[in-house]
């Protein structure tokens, strides 16, 4: 289905991100300024549309930035439970009835090796379930990957670093957060190893 790519979204959050870049709010437009609609309201109309489509918006570095500035009042419909129009609350800026389609699933990307971490707000925490992603240097696809390589030195430096991500877990100042993942040595060939 050649319209499956528009149904997902992203946005990094940063610590200037705000609900007027995430919902809406007026911008400067010539000499006046106009309502303009944020990224994830735009997003969610998206959804609206195609109600028997799944709609996936992911929001990386979720952590960075004030959650309560930049949700606003949404932070109450992204709960599972208060998803559709039976619970839609109406705008700050533009007055209208808003709510999260149920067809939309958000997915908020955090570095826990970021001591940020412990800002996140717990209105929010309690909305997502956590789900830790560990380096896949054991896993099936990393290891096709690693064997079609066939290099000594390389399989000898992901020994070397598993090695490292066991102290580094260790490590009562560091901790399994900081562990190298293996994205880090994807997108090798032969020729660069």
């Amino acid at each position: 289905d050649g319209e499956d790519g528009a149904r997902g979204g992203s946005v990094q959050i940063h610590q200037n991100y705000s609900y007027e870049d995430f919902v809406q709010g007026y911008r400067p437009k010539g000499a006046a300024f106009e309502l303009a609609e944020g990224i994830f309201y735009t997003f969610c109309q998206k959804a609206l549309n195609q109600p028997d489509k799944e709609y996936f918006f992911i929001i990386d570095e979720i952590n960075r930035g004030n959650l309560s500035k930049i949700f606003g009042e949404l932070l109450v419909l992204i709960e599972n439970d208060k998803r559709g129009p039976t619970h839609k609350i109406t705008l700050s800026y533009s007055g209208l009835p808003f709510y999260v389609p149920e067809n939309l699933y958000i997915v908020g990307m955090m570095n826990t090796a970021d001591r940020s971490l412990a800002m996140i707000d717990y209105a929010l925490r309690r909305r997502f379930s956590f789900v830790e992603i560990e380096p896949g240097f054991l896993s099936d696809g990393f290891r096709s990957y690693q064997n079609s390589l066939a290099n000594e030195t390389f399989n000898a430096l992901i020994d070397q670093i598993r090695q490292l991500n066991r102290e580094i877990a260790e490590d009562e100042s560091l901790g399994k957060g900081f562990r190298i993942g293996h994205s880090y040595f994807c997108g090798l060939d032969t020729n660069t190893c």
